[in-house]
């Protein structure tokens, strides 16, 4: 086993090692209806996308559904996320520095990642979008298509490979391609102004643009063609705000995001300064061109991914949620951390050892962040975010939970998981936001027997009287009344 297969699998055993570290801490204190639904898309209908959306392709439920358990459903997922988040901290050091120490860099990278991001962002990223899988899948498929070692001639069997990870990358999240193609045009741009070997430069691009450019226009097909397949209209808006807007939505953008990154964004800034400062040193003189340039192309590269995110109407229409710059604030903190860690890279005496507490660092930034394993403190966690109208859903004999989106999903993941547990044969569905792939499962079921249960509370009265009328179940009447849930059952209709 040569040093770079070596160095290979020790770098996969310490992400592997962190994602089961984070996938057993406190990371689950966060989950709501956004990351609870891929879970019963496993559990309850698979479907190619998102339920009632367009845009996230529903891979890792696919992968996850052979698990029937409701908790290690969960646990599998979240798992495979947090995995496929951190690699792609790796995989990106690969993608742009391949020439230098790029396992230090990368490994470094993931470990502050998760010790410095804010929960909420560390959580969206790892847990609930699909920026992580579908970066880690796109790289891993350039990463493919490269050539072989000594400069061979790709293999049309990887350049396949190579292919279908792209395009299982853009199933995903069709736009990859967007924030990959600036990256390439970039590196390209400064490859071809560094290297005597302009045909290299030329091939790579071609290549990756070609890839990029296949998986964008199919990911962009799938959107055009969803009401065709699906008969729903476009859930999400399409285009981009006019021109004279695209100002205040970056503003608005930079601002949100800013504001909730806390003390990472501070962290960012003091690393930079530092960087800088380091750069400046006479020891740094044989390297500085270079690292800057390569921090620069990551810092281009997200600028302009960020101007066109922002620019989108669909991200005005989430009120510019800071969760579609997390691959602007991945390149971001890539290149601080590829600026602090040149020293140490090219220092030969150094950069072994550096690697190693690296690859150390990485599980137990993990650790500092999520505390000790342990399955029952999950459970709890669960317990508290999720299980708050279980007992009295299962008493009921409730087999839809009618209300607020955010109230109704997690309760659905809950009472199926506790249902399961005392072995009681009673499936429960959602009628809410993203109900529409479901409402086949339950619309069988006799009139008088169907029962309802709404949580206590003016909007999950609104939203279950929206969603109850939305799917013909209505009108209904209270039956019960208890302690977090009231109890619903269908008029019957008139003679």
């Amino acid at each position: 086993m040569g040093p770079a297969v070596r160095r290979a699998w020790l770098l996969m055993a310490a992400l592997v090692a962190a994602a089961a570290l984070l996938d057993l801490g406190s990371f689950h204190r966060l989950e709501q209806g956004d990351s609870i639904v891929p879970v019963l898309v496993s559990l309850q209908r698979w479907t190619p996308l998102y339920w009632d959306q367009e845009r996230y392709g529903m891979l890792v439920p696919l992968l996850a559904w052979p698990v029937r358990d409701p908790l290690w459903n969960l646990l599998l997922q979240r798992g495979l996320m947090i995995f496929a988040g951190l690699a792609a901290s790796v995989l990106l050091a690969r993608h742009l520095l391949a020439e230098r120490d790029w396992p230090l860099v990368g490994t470094v990278a993931a470990a502050t990642l998760v010790l410095v991001a804010p929960a909420a962002w560390r959580f969206e990223y790892l847990g609930d979008q699909p920026y992580g899988v579908s970066l880690a899948l796109a790289l891993a498929g350039l990463a493919f298509a490269e050539p072989a070692a000594g400069g061979a001639r790709r293999s049309r069997r990887r350049l396949a490979v190579g292919l279908l990870l792209v395009l299982l990358a853009h199933w995903v999240n069709p736009a990859t391609g967007v924030l990959l193609g600036l990256l390439a045009l970039a590196r390209a741009l400064e490859d071809w102004f560094t290297t005597d070997d302009r045909g290299a430069v030329r091939e790579r691009l071609l290549v990756d643009a070609g890839l990029l450019a296949i998986g964008l226009t199919a990911g962009q097909l799938s959107i055009a063609l969803y009401p065709a397949i699906t008969g729903q209209p476009l859930r999400l808006a399409v285009g981009f705000l006019p021109l004279a807007r695209w100002p205040a939505a970056w503003g608005a953008m930079v601002a949100r995001a800013w504001g909730e990154a806390g003390s990472w964004g501070w962290a960012l800034l003091g690393g930079a300064a530092l960087a800088a400062a380091l750069a400046a040193l006479p020891s740094s003189r044989s390297f500085r061109r270079d690292a800057l340039v390569r921090a620069a192309t990551l810092v281009a590269a997200a600028t302009a991914y960020a101007a066109f995110v922002g620019a989108l109407a669909w991200v005005a229409e989430n009120h510019h949620h800071p969760r579609y710059l997390a691959p602007a604030a991945l390149l971001l903190h890539l290149a601080v951390i590829s600026l602090l860690a040149e020293p140490l890279a090219r220092a030969a005496r150094a950069s072994r050892p550096a690697l190693v507490a690296a690859v150390l660092a990485l599980p137990l930034a993990a650790l500092a962040v999520g505390g000790a394993p342990s399955l029952a403190r999950v459970r709890t966690d669960l317990d508290v975010v999720a299980g708050k109208l279980t007992e009295d859903v299962l008493a009921a004999r409730c087999q839809l939970i009618a209300g607020d989106y955010w109230s109704v999903w997690p309760a659905v993941w809950h009472a199926s998981l506790v249902a399961r547990e005392r072995g009681i044969d009673q499936p429960v569905w959602g009628v809410s936001h993203r109900a529409t792939p479901t409402v086949v499962k339950w619309k069988g079921i006799p009139v008088a027997s169907i029962r309802i249960c709404r949580p206590h509370g003016a909007e999950p009265e609104r939203e279950a009287e929206r969603w109850l009328r939305a799917y013909h179940a209505w009108p209904v009447r209270v039956v019960e009344r208890r302690a977090t849930v009231d109890v619903l059952e269908l008029e019957p209709p008139l003679e």
